[in-house]
C-alpha cells in the first residue's frame, strides 16, 4: 500500500501531540477581544507537518463554530495559493475564495454591503501602484489607457477610482456590526513563485487593518525571505517580521516520534517476512547505530515506505530482509552511495576474496574507492555511514577497522541471502537499471590480476557467475588492450582459451558479433602486441595445450585464423600481414585435433551444446579417419543416437516446438548428416526406438529429434510420424 504524502486533517490522526498546542491556537484567534491586526506565523522546514497542524487549527475553529451562536460565530478562510489560483492571478483567485466564504456565512448581518466593499477594495488593491523604486516612467499614451482600462472595470468611465483608505474604513465599519471574526489560514507559500509571494505579503500587510481579522499563515520563513530578496524587496526580513506579529516556531520531529511512526508504518512489510527470515537484533543493530540518523521528518518515511512497499514483495524471496531494508534507505536518501555500491561489486562483496590476496597496495586502492562513494552522501556524517556499510559489506573492515576482530562467514552469507554474498548481490539491484555494469575502477582491478593466470582465470569464472561476462568483453575488446603490461598478455588469452566454452553465446547479426567473435578479436589484438609470427604462434600453442574446461573457442579461433590464408575469403591478407604461418596454422589444427580426441574420449565430446561444429571441424582438419568412427560408437547405442540427432536438428526441433508444422526444408539437415556419418546406418536403430513403448518416456525434444530423422529420411515405421 502507497501513502501519496498526505497530510493529516482531523485530530484522532494526530502521533506527534500537536493537537493540544492547536487547541490553544484556535482559542487564541478565537479569544481575541481587542480589534488589533493579528497575523500569526507557524514557521517550519520542509516535512514538519505545518500543514498538518494548520489542519488541526481549522478542525477547531470549525468545531468550536458549531458551538457558538450565530452573533459569536466565526468567518473561517483556508487559502491555498497554490491549489486554489490555478492559472488565475493570485489576488483575484484570493478575494474570490473570501467572496465565496462570505457567500456561505448566512449569519453575517451585513453580508451584501460586505461583499460588494471587498470588490471594490480587490480592484485598488491590485491597481496600486508599485514602489516608486522599482517602477519606470510610462509614456503619457500607456498612462492614458491604464487609467481607462480601470475605469471601464468599474462600468463609468467618469466614476473616479475609489479610495483605499475609505474603503478600508467602511469594511472596519460593516465588519463591527457583529462580533463576527474573519479568520483567514493560508498554507503551501512555498509553492509559488517570487512574484506572488510579494503579492500575497503585501496583501496580508494591506488586509490586518482590518476589524476582528486575524490571519494563519504556515510557512518556511528563510524561503520566504529568500522569495522577497529576489523580488528585490529591500530588508525581506524586517519586512516579514513588520507583518507576522506572532511568530510560532513548528519543532523538528522528535527521533523518539519518528521512530514509533517508523514501526507503525513498516509493520505491513515486516509481516510479510518469512517468520524465520527476520533478525530482530540484527535490525537493532543497523537502525539504532545508524539508519534512524536517515529520517528528519514523516515525509521522509513516507519516501522511504513507498519504495519499500513497492520493491521487496518483488524481491523478497532472493534478498536478506533486514539488509534489503537497510539498503532501501541509502537508494532513497543517499542515491549516489546506492550506485556506488551497485557498480563497485568487487569492492563491496567478497567477489575476489578467493582470488587475491589483499596486500597493502591493494588495500589502499579499495580505500580510495570506498572513499570516494562516501564522500557522495554530504548530509549524512561519515561516521555513521561507514558503520552501516561495515555491518552490511563486512569485508570493508579489512579496509576502514583493520585492528578491530570479527567473524565472518561466506557460506553462511549465502545461506542466509547477505547482500555481501556475490553469489546474492545482484538480486537486490534487480530493480535498479545497468545492473550488469562494471565500472572503470572494477575493470581496472580484474586486468591487473591478469599478472597470474590463475588468478585471472578465477575472476573470469566470477563474472561469469554473476552474468557480467560480455560487459567485461565489451570492455576488454578496445583501446584499453594497449595498456595491458605485455607479460600479462599469456595470462589473459590462457584465461579466454580455457573458459570461454562457459561463456553466454551471445547475439549473432549483422550489427552484433558472437562471443567466440569477441574473443576472436581480442586474442589478435593481443597477438599484434607481439612482433613475430613464432612468438604469437608460441601463446596461441601454449593456450591450446593449457585449455582444458572449453575446446570450441579454441576450434573458432583456428578457424577465424584460417580464413586469413584462404583467397576467397574477404579477410585473406598477405603472409606478411597473417599472425601466423601456414606452417604454424597446420600445427595449432593438429594440436587441436587432438584436444577433440581426448574430449571424445572422456566422453565429454556428445555432451558439448557445439557438438556438430565440433565435428565438421573434426572431420575436416583431421588427417586420418576423421570423426566417423567415433560416432559409429556414439550412434551404436539408442542414447548416443538420440544425443546426435538432438544436436544434428536443434534448428529443426526449435522450430517445430514452436509452429509444430513440418517444414520441408528441413531435408538439408540430412545432407548434413550424411557428411558426418551415412544416415542409412542410423535408420534402423532410430525406427526401433520410435516404435518402442519406451519412445513415450524420452523428452519432447528426444521425440521430435527421432520423428523429424525419420520423416526426412521416408523412413517406414508399424507406427505413424505424427511430427506435422
Amino acid at each position: 500500500m502507497f501513502d501519496a504524502d498526505r497530510p493529516i486533517k482531523t485530530s484522532d490522526q494526530d502521533r506527534l501531540n500537536r493537537s493540544p498546542f492547536a487547541k490553544y491556537l484556535a482559542r487564541c484567534l478565537l479569544d481575541q477581544t481587542t480589534n488589533d491586526r493579528l497575523v500569526v506565523g507557524l514557521y517550519g522546514g520542509w516535512g514538519t507537518g505545518k500543514t498538518s497542524l494548520l489542519n488541526l487549527v481549522a478542525q477547531e475553529l470549525n468545531f468550536a463554530g458549531t458551538n457558538l451562536e450565530a452573533p459569536d460565530k466565526p468567518i473561517i478562510l483556508n487559502f491555498s495559493p497554490w491549489n486554489d489560483t490555478g492559472q488565475q492571478p493570485l489576488i483575484p483567485a484570493f478575494f474570490r475564495r473570501l467572496k465565496t466564504s462570505l457567500h456561505q456565512a448566512d449569519f453575517l448581518e451585513q453580508r451584501e454591503p460586505l461583499i460588494d466593499l471587498l470588490e471594490q477594495y480587490a480592484l485598488a488593491f491590485q491597481n496600486k501602484p508599485a514602489h516608486s523604486a522599482f517602477k519606470s516612467t510610462p509614456s503619457f499614451f500607456s498612462r492614458l489607457f491604464r487609467r481607462l482600462k480601470r475605469r471601464s472595470l468599474t462600468h463609468s468611465v467618469f466614476k473616479p477610482d475609489p479610495d483605499p483608505s475609505i474603503l478600508k474604513a467602511e469594511i472596519n465599519a460593516c465588519l463591527s456590526t457583529g462580533q463576527h471574526k474573519l479568520i483567514i489560514l493560508i498554507d503551501n507559500i512555498s509553492r509559488i513563485n517570487d512574484h506572488d509571494v510579494r503579492q500575497l505579503f503585501q496583501m496580508i500587510s494591506s488586509m490586518a487593518d482590518f476589524t476582528k481579522t486575524a490571519f494563519l499563515i504556515a510557512l518556511d520563513k528563510q524561503w520566504v525571505i529568500d522569495a522577497l530578496d529576489r523580488t528585490h524587496m529591500g530588508d525581506a526580513e524586517k519586512f516579514l517580521e513588520k507583518v507576522v506579529q506572532l511568530p510560532f516556531h513548528v519543532p523538528p520531529i522528535s527521533s523518539c516520534d519518528l521512530e514509533h511512526i517508523l514501526s507503525d508504518r513498516l509493520n505491513d512489510a515486516v509481516i510479510s517476512v518469512p517468520e524465520d527470515l527476520w533478525n530482530a537484533e540484527y535490525w537493532a543493530d543497523i537502525y539504532y547505530n545508524s539508519l534512524k540518523y536517515f529520517f528528519n521528518n514523516c515525509r521522509d518515511i513516507t519516501r522511504y515506505v513507498n519504495t519499500l512497499n513497492f520493491s521487496y514483495p518483488r524481491l523478497r524471496d532472493i534478498v536478506n530482509p533486514v539488509d534489503f531494508f537497510a539498503l532501501t534507505a541509502i537508494e532513497v536518501f543517499l542515491p549516489a552511495v546506492y550506485l556506488g555500491i551497485r557498480d563497485n561489486k568487487d569492492l563491496f562483496s567478497d567477489l575476489l576474496d578467493n582470488v587475491y590476496i589483499l596486500d597493502n597496495e591493494q588495500l589502499k586502492k579499495n580505500k580510495l574507492r570506498c572513499d570516494e562513494i562516501m564522500s557522495r552522501a554530504p548530509h549524512i556524517p561519515t561516521d555513521i555511514l561507514l558503520d552501516l556499510l561495515v555491518m552490511l559489506f563486512p569485508r570493508l573492515r579489512y579496509i576502514d577497522q583493520t585492528n578491530m576482530p570479527f567473524y565472518h562467514s561466506p557460506e553462511m552469507a549465502r545461506k542466509l541471502r547477505r547482500i555481501c554474498s556475490p553469489d546474492v548481490f545482484d538480486g537486490y539491484f534487480r530493480l535498479s537499471i545497468q545492473a550488469n555494469r562494471i565500472t572503470e575502477s572494477e575493470f581496472i582491478t580484474i586486468l591487473s590480476l591478469s599478472a597470474n593466470v590463475t588468478d585471472f582465470d578465477q575472476a573470469l569464472t566470477r563474472l561469469n557467475q554473476d552474468g557480467r561476462i560480455l560487459a567485461f568483453l565489451d570492455k576488454l575488446d578496445g583501446k584499453t588492450l594497449n595498456r595491458l603490461p605485455k607479460e600479462n598478455i599469456a595470462a589473459v588469452i590462457d584465461a579466454l582459451f580455457d573458459n570461454g566454452d562457459f561463456f553466454p553465446h551471445g547475439i549473432t547479426s549483422p550489427l552484433n558479433l558472437d562471443t567466440a567473435m569477441r574473443i576472436h578479436r581480442i586474442t589478435h589484438a593481443l597477438l599484434h602486441r607481439h612482433e613475430t609470427p613464432e612468438a604469437r604462434f608460441t601463446l596461441l600453442q601454449n593456450a591450446i595445450a593449457k585449455a582444458n574446461k572449453s575446446i570450441y573457442i579454441t576450434v573458432r579461433e583456428l578457424h577465424e585464423q584460417g580464413r586469413e590464408h584462404l583467397e576467397e575469403e574477404d579477410t585473406f591478407l598477405p603472409p606478411d600481414f597473417r599472425d601466423i604461418t601456414p606452417t604454424q596454422l597446420h600445427s595449432l589444427r593438429q594440436l587441436t585435433v587432438s584436444k577433440i580426441k581426448l574430449w571424445a574420449r572422456d566422453h565429454r565430446l556428445e555432451a558439448h551444446p557445439q557438438l556438430i561444429a565440433l565435428l565438421f571441424f573434426w572431420h575436416d582438419w583431421d588427417e586420418s579417419d576423421g570423426c566417423q568412427p567415433f560416432l559409429t560408437e556414439l550412434t551404436s547405442t539408442d542414447k548416443g543416437l538420440v544425443t546426435f540427432l538432438m544436436a544434428a536438428l536443434d534448428k529443426a526441433i526449435s522450430e517445430a516446438s514452436t509452429t509444430y508444422i513440418k517444414n520441408p526444408a528441413w531435408e538439408v539437415y540430412l545432407s548434413e548428416i550424411n557428411q558426418l556419418i551415412p544416415a542409412s546406418m542410423l535408420k534402423s536403430r532410430a525406427r526401433a526406438i520410435f516404435e518402442d513403448a519406451y519412445f513415450e518416456k524420452l523428452s519432447e525434444k528426444e521425440q521430435l529429434a527421432i520423428m523429424i530423422f525419420l520423416d526426412i529420411i521416408h523412413a517406414d515405421t508399424l507406427k505413424t510420424i505424427s511430427a506435422s
